[in-house]
């Protein structure tokens, strides 16, 4: 089943892991661990650029609430830092292969 529906494929780059890894200490992740989320978001859209400045900030601080790590430590919630810590891959084919 093909659904409606566009996405943003997120995945944490190094920086994103070793600010992740300065406040857990005693649980190690590694780059190479870490994993992409997708987000699903409308097809209606042109621009992928747009399309990130719409959503990065709700994508954010998902990304960092996940981590458990305190707000008081999070860093500045902004585009530049979230462009920093994550990869971002707009698309528009989102197919349910379970679904029939």
């Amino acid at each position: 089943m093909i659904l409606d529906r566009g996405f943003i494929l997120v995945e944490p780059q190094p920086d994103f892991i070793k600010w992740v890894e300065k406040h857990v200490k005693d649980t190690p992740v590694g780059f190479e661990d870490s994993e992409p989320s997708i987000y699903l978001i409308s097809d209606d859209f042109l621009d992928d650029e747009l399309v990130i400045k719409q959503n990065y900030m709700e994508i954010f601080l998902y990304e960092l609430e996940s981590t458990g790590i305190d707000e008081e430590y999070w860093p500045e919630i902004n585009l530049d830092n979230f462009n920093c810590y994550f990869k971002t891959t707009v698309g528009v084919s989102v197919v349910d292969l379970k679904q029939k």
